[in-house]
């Protein structure tokens, strides 16, 4: 153990330095100086004697116990008094024991030894007590990093093109403090951007050659590349977070296909809706020339004169009931593309409770530079 003597008996000091040669002993002659020397030794153990120059022992105990580092370490008296009110002192003092002058040996070495075990004790409990405090504090932070990557997933249900994506992207990866390099390939060609500064052409190279290694790969100084279908990802530092941005990177794998699928989808929607209004044109073209060649007909036929007013009247309305209804079925086809759209917009717009994740305007962290 770690022991500080206060004693200002040079007889006293050399028989304790030889009966404690197995301890590293620190010996002062003063209260003051043992103040002194706990901030610089920290000692497990302080034998203190009450008669000395300056402050004396029961004052040196008392503010012992006012400094953090020595509020709980054991206090041994070593004194001449053997009353039991310098005991009562002692203990009143902050003392844990005591030992009257001349003292017994065995007895000394055997309280040593007795309070030894409430160091060794004290040592392993802050001990437990620094590793459960890590522990919480590693619990606390993976709880906060799957918090963050739970809203990103919640945000790529509502990105609809790649710039969206990555802008949520880079604003987890900061908040779980990921320094990466993102590249992503979709329908419209391929985009590299960093978290900080701008890639270096080797780490360019190595995007672009990861297609040859497997799915995870670490390498070198705390590095990895995570490589899934549409996006690869090179972290510069990586940490224990291999299970934690495989997470991510499913979730961004997601994102890439469903903004691909909503964009082919509205590619499908407007191509029907050009074809729709080409079919409307046609079939009202062909309607109109129907209804000339019709008349044209019953003119060459010599069917004019046959007909009254009221039988004209009645052919005219037959022509444009028949006119309505293809007009209906053809505005149906209308409004067919519109409720597709507004379908896609419901899907498109996210609810109230996450319109302040989504809201990207308000959020003023870099998204890094897009390099092409």
């Amino acid at each position: 153990m770690k022991i500080l003597l206060v004693e200002d008996d040079s007889t006293s000091q050399l028989m304790l330095k030889t009966m404690l040669a197995e301890h590293q002993l620190t010996i002062v002659d003063t209260g003051e100086a043992g103040l002194e020397s706990v901030i610089e030794n920290l000692p497990d153990m302080v034998i203190l004697d009450i008669n000395l120059p300056g402050i004396d022992g029961y004052e040196t105990c008392r503010r012992l116990r006012l400094i953090e580092q020595t509020k709980s370490t054991p206090i041994l008296f070593l004194s001449c008094y053997s009353d039991l009110e310098d005991r009562l002192q002692a203990y009143g003092a902050g003392g844990n024991d005591y030992v009257s002058k001349p003292f017994d040996i065995n007895e000394l070495l055997s309280k040593i030894a007795f309070h030894s075990i409430t160091v060794d004790l004290q040592q392993q409990a802050a001990q437990e007590l620094n590793s459960s405090h890590k522990l919480l504090i590693e619990v606390q932070t993976s709880a906060a990093k799957l918090q963050s990557i739970s809203r990103f997933i919640q945000a790529t249900l509502f990105c609809h093109d790649i710039d969206t994506l990555f802008h949520h992207f880079f604003k987890t990866a900061k908040e779980i403090g990921i320094n990466c390099i993102l590249k992503i390939e979709s329908k419209d060609g391929i985009e590299i951007r960093s978290t900080s500064y701008e890639p270096s052409v080797l780490e360019k190279e190595i995007l672009e050659m990861s297609r040859a290694i497997e799915r995870i790969h670490s390498f070198g100084n705390d590095r990895a590349i995570f490589r899934w279908g549409h996006a690869t990802l090179l972290t510069r530092k990586v940490g224990d977070m291999i299970d934690t941005l495989a997470l991510f990177m499913d979730a961004l794998e997601a994102g890439i296909k469903a903004v691909d699928s909503e964009s082919k989808l509205l590619e499908q929607v407007a191509s029907l809706e050009a074809q729709n209004t080409k079919v409307r044109k046609r079939v009202t073209d062909l309607f109109g020339q129907m209804n000339s060649e019709l008349r044209n007909a019953i003119l060459s036929l010599g069917l004019v004169s046959a007909l009254d007013i009221e039988d004209e009247d009645r052919l005219q309305e037959l022509v444009e009931a028949f006119n309505a209804r293809i007009d209906t079925e053809l505005n149906q086809l209308g409004q067919n593309n519109q409720t597709m759209k507004d379908l896609i917009s419901d899907l498109r717009t996210p609810p109230p409770e996450l319109q302040g994740l989504m809201d990207i305007s308000t959020d003023d962290d870099d998204d890094g530079a897009m390099l092409f």
